[in-house]
């Protein structure tokens, strides 16, 4: 599979991995902002039904309370009391259970805001009951309304605020009776029942809710958990398709390259991989064939040219017959010698060789039997001498010799001497059958007891050559 189609289906999967996770962590703080809201309501259900109760029970303890006392602050509670629960009287701040308990020890008449507030039945709608439970609130409500009405009558018999008649001992006792008897009991009995049921079905309501509500944290945490552990993995493979696809190809490719930099051309790629890397690895191979191909072609091209120019060299500074150093080559070794001479201080001694009778065989037996006398008489100079010294042939039948560290005339005389029985040993011309003599005219120059340049040793070897040559025709 190519590279880019691994990346994009990677890409596709970590996004879709990434979406479910943010949905499930935004379902998950969604889930527990509704359970934070469930708990509120338990809270508020709890509180609305409470105040049912202390509301009854607050009424009901103004009422015993003038009854027993017949004190007015008492009766203007229970009125304010029954205001504030139907909405008539604002809510005191910090109104609970104990505020009317708290209020009994304050002296004085409790003030009221003229602003009504919200009715506690209202309150209840409003918090979200069912219509089971406002049912069972409503007749709760009515419940104590009656009771309500049963403690300001009990009320009524003992206020005698506007009558001339003192309250008799009878009239009270029916008012005590009647918030404390019996169908008292009974009444005060009957509004707790559906208080009671109603907490009972408030509970269930909120706990299948709650319930809910966890299933849904737990999927949600469920999902969250799934996708991060598939981004996960996701992830590690992805790093070890990349470490597959990238980064073993690039190292192959690198080292290859390293190769190749080093002088080894004939190393391959030879990455058997479907990606791009072995698209190129294919085509890096093909290409490292073709260099190496013409590299080779370039190798034997460069040989042969460099053969070619060791060939013009050669032929630039040697005798093409014999082989020997031409007369540029030798103009050029003679002034190195007689540097490393003036270096050092020592002598030198250039010899000076005309051929005697040459002309006659290749007269008589012609050019080729003349050539080969030549190059005879070359390899003859050329073995008599040391390696240190050179021969060459400066044109014709005429050759030249350098002696480096010969510095007297004996010591050049004994190597003339050699060299010319080695020239007079007969060459056999096989072509013809038949065996010829030549000899040779030396002339010797010394340095630096003759001369001290190269010119000046190559005149006098010259001359002395012809002064020789000239002894041997008249046969001294």
């Amino acid at each position: 599979m190519l590279i880019r189609t691994k990346l994009a289906l990677n890409l596709a999967a970590q996004i879709a991995l990434v979406a479910i996770t943010a949905a499930a962590f935004a379902h998950l703080v969604m889930v527990y902002r509704n359970l934070d809201e469930a708990q509120t309501r338990r809270f508020v259900s709890y509180k609305l039904a409470e105040e049912l109760e202390d509301s009854s029970n607050s009424l009901t303890l103004m009422a015993r309370l003038f009854i027993v006392t017949q004190d007015v602050r008492q009766a203007d509670y229970f009125r304010q009391i029954w205001r504030i629960r139907e909405g008539l009287a604002p809510r005191p701040a910090g109104y609970d259970s104990a505020f009317w308990d708290l209020q009994l020890d304050k002296p004085g008449e409790p003030g009221e805001a003229p602003a009504p507030g919200q009715s506690l039945i209202e309150r209840m709608r409003a918090a979200g009951f069912t219509a089971a439970e406002l049912a069972l609130l409503e007749d709760a409500k009515k419940r104590s309304d009656t009771l309500a009405g049963l403690e300001e009558q009990a009320m009524g018999m003992v206020d005698m605020r506007g009558s001339t008649q003192p309250l008799s001992q009878e009239e009270w006792r029916q008012a005590l009776d009647l918030v404390h008897g019996e169908r008292y009991r009974h009444a005060k009995a009957e509004i707790m029942a559906p208080i009671r049921q109603l907490r009972k079905m408030v509970d269930a309501r909120l706990e299948a809710e709650r319930q809910d509500l966890q299933r849904q944290v737990d999927l949600a945490s469920l999902a969250a958990a799934v996708a991060l552990l598939l981004l996960a993995i996701n992830v590690i493979t992805a790093a070890i398709n990349f470490e597959r696809s990238v980064r073993r190809p690039v190292l192959a490719l690198l080292r290859w390259a390293q190769g190749v930099r080093a002088g080894r051309h004939g190393g391959r790629t030879r990455l058997a991989d479907s990606s791009e890397f072995g698209e190129l690895s294919v085509v890096i191979d093909e290409m490292a064939e073709s260099v190496e191909h013409n590299l080779g072609e370039l190798k034997e091209e460069v040989a042969r040219r460099t053969r070619a120019e060791q060939v013009v060299r050669h032929l630039a500074n040697h005798d093409a017959l014999t082989g020997l150093p031409s007369l540029r080559l030798l103009h050029d070794r003679l002034e190195r010698a007689l540097a490393q001479a003036q270096r050092q201080g020592q002598g030198l001694a250039v010899i000076f060789a005309d051929l005697n009778k040459f002309k006659p065989v290749n007269d008589r037996y012609g050019h080729e039997a003349g050539d080969l006398v030549l190059k005879t008489v070359a390899q003859r100079l050329a073995g008599g001498l040391r390696e240190a010294d050179t021969v060459g042939r400066i044109g014709g039948d005429e050759f030249l010799i350098i002696l480096p560290e010969v510095g007297t005339m004996e010591a050049a005389q004994q190597v003339r001497d050699k060299l010319l029985a080695l020239i007079d040993q007969p060459i056999y011309l096989t072509r013809h059958n038949a065996a010829v003599t030549v000899t040779a005219a030396m002339g010797i120059a010394l340095y630096p007891s003759m001369a001290s340049d190269a010119q000046a040793l190559l005149r006098l070897a010259d001359q002395d050559m012809y002064r020789h040559k000239e002894a041997q025709r008249r046969g001294d």
